[in-house]
């Protein structure tokens, strides 16, 4: 009996040390193995994880390094509405799942203007590839003019976030805000994750008359100190990673508050992420602190909040009319949406390609305004 164990579990060593995650981690722990073999193991890696970002292998050329650093230099062409930030996500996922890693990423602006992400995968000390995902830039003068670009943002309150859920199935281009901590939370970010929707983090923050009006678990306070808002918050959006932007939870009183937002702020630069303010009420600094501070800062051009709960069609109609419009006159602009049963339904209306005419539907990273790039 003991005898068969053993061969049992030599004939299952065998089978790893043969195969491609065996062979791999032979090669980064023991340095044994043929460094093309592990070069082909990496490779297969990064395309399936382009394949689950839903990038075709004919976007991929592929050039072959020579010195002591990676092998082989891909660059990724995505398409315009294709986020980057998602695309990376899904490559890391997948070279971990297979023993690599991504050792390296940033970010910068091309030549041409295009948006550029720059990944360095491979072992510890012994990268193989060299990635680039490149999303094109505005097109040149004189060229054809760019479809205006709308950015729809859904979200939803607890008691309809498996509304929510749901509608990340929809077909149509959007992005999903999401609360990490609280019920519910796992529901929308896997759905969401799983569809692969950009995701907004909601960070609920102290609303005047706190604590009778409460966002709810994880509320960033006021008189907490800086350090404790910067490891709140970074919890919150490693919780929820990845993510393409934090916006408040209410947040009316802390919006006011100048050392608490200089707080969110160093955090959101120490994340690269922008901050989309929602709601924001006449004595809010967030928009005079984020231009003497550096920071990312955004509104939306319009937030579908008091028809979607009041269930009011005509009024979600007009303003949905409203915002269509003015991404036709400025080439751009941020819609939210509040997803409730009767907005849910609506969407569909909404999403309809002749009402939509001339106004491209775009992740929320292509328009919003984005922190600069670091190396």
């Amino acid at each position: 009996m003991g005898g068969a164990l053993l061969l049992f579990l030599a004939g299952e060593m065998f089978a790893w040390f043969t195969s491609d995650s065996g062979r791999l981690a032979l090669w980064r722990h023991l340095h044994l193995g043929d460094r093309a073999h592990a070069v082909r193991i990496v490779g297969s890696r990064i395309e399936q994880g382009l394949t689950r970002a839903g990038i075709p292998r004919t976007s991929v050329a592929s050039s072959v390094l020579a010195g002591d650093g990676p092998s082989l230099k891909w660059r990724v062409t995505l398409p315009r509405e294709a986020p980057p930030l998602l695309v990376n996500h899904s490559i890391t996922r997948a070279v971990e799942a297979g023993g690599a890693e991504v050792l390296s990423g940033r970010e910068r602006v091309g030549k041409n203007g295009e948006f550029v992400v720059s990944l360095l995968v491979g072992v510890p000390g012994r990268p193989t590839h060299s990635v680039d995902l490149v999303r094109p830039g505005a097109p040149e003068e004189g060229s054809a003019a760019a479809e205006p670009r709308l950015a729809v943002l859904l979200y939803a309150s607890a008691e309809d976030d498996s509304l929510l859920a749901a509608a990340c199935a929809r077909d149509e281009v959007f992005t999903v805000g999401a609360i990490a901590t609280g019920e519910g939370k796992s529901e929308t970010l896997r759905a969401a994750h799983e569809r692969r929707r950009e995701v907004v983090l909601f960070m609920p923050m102290e609303p005047e008359n706190y604590p009778r009006v409460n966002p709810g678990p994880a509320t960033l306070l006021v008189n907490m100190h800086a350090g404790r808002i910067g490891q709140a918050l970074r919890r919150e959006i490693d919780m929820a990673r990845p993510v393409v932007a934090v916006a408040n939870l209410m947040g009316s009183f802390a919006t006011q508050d100048e050392s608490f937002m200089s707080a969110v702020y160093e955090e959101l630069r120490r994340a690269e992420l922008p901050f989309l303010h929602v709601g924001a009420v006449p004595r809010a600094v967030c928009r005079p602190l984020a231009s003497r501070v550096g920071a990312a800062y955004d509104e939306p051009d319009v937030n579908l909040d008091g028809d979607a709960r009041r269930g009011d069609v005509r009024g979600l109609d007009r303003a949905w009319n409203d915002v269509i419009g003015r991404a036709r006159e400025h080439g751009q602009a941020i819609a939210l949406v509040r997803v409730t049963p009767k907005s849910a339904t609506w969407l569909a209306r909404a999403f309809d390609r002749k009402r939509l005419e001339g106004v491209e539907l775009v992740p929320l990273s292509t328009v919003i305004r984005r922190p600069p790039a670091t190396n």
